[in-house]
């Protein structure tokens, strides 16, 4: 039996990364289940007018710390009011730095499952979205 796809949102302020994994996950025809942003309010207009519009649902999102700065909290908690939308909540926090106390306050959200320190590894995305590894 075929894994159906997942989908996955992805906030990363380094375009280098999106754009890699654009490339990458369009090689493989699996472009159609990845939605990469460079900043949150994007991400998050797209959400509203793509996503609970067209009742679709996310399986991840994938969100860097580095990008969000400071309003890493809030916007956590804009992203659990949206976990209805979501298949089950699963927001993935990446970080540059292992700090106890962000990994603490991060984990208090019921949406984030994971949080994890870069650098992933090139295949995680696709791994994600197709559940097997390259």
């Amino acid at each position: 039996m075929k894994q159906k796809k997942k989908n996955v949102l992805c906030i990363d302020s380094d375009p280098n990364f999106l754009n890699h994994q654009q490339k990458t996950l369009s090689d493989k025809n699996l472009e159609h289940c990845f939605f990469g942003f460079n900043d949150f309010w994007g991400a998050y207009h797209f959400l509203e007018k793509q996503i609970i519009t067209q009742n679709e649902k996310l399986h991840y999102i994938l969100l860097d710390e580095k990008s969000m700065g400071r309003q890493l909290l809030s916007s956590l908690e804009k992203i659990s009011s949206l976990k209805n939308y979501m298949k089950k909540p699963e927001v993935i926090v990446c970080t540059c730095e292992n700090n106890n106390d962000l990994r603490n306050k991060v984990m208090q959200f019921s949406v984030v499952s994971s949080f994890l320190v870069k650098p992933l590894p090139h295949n995680y995305i696709e791994f994600l979205i197709t559940g097997q590894s390259a």
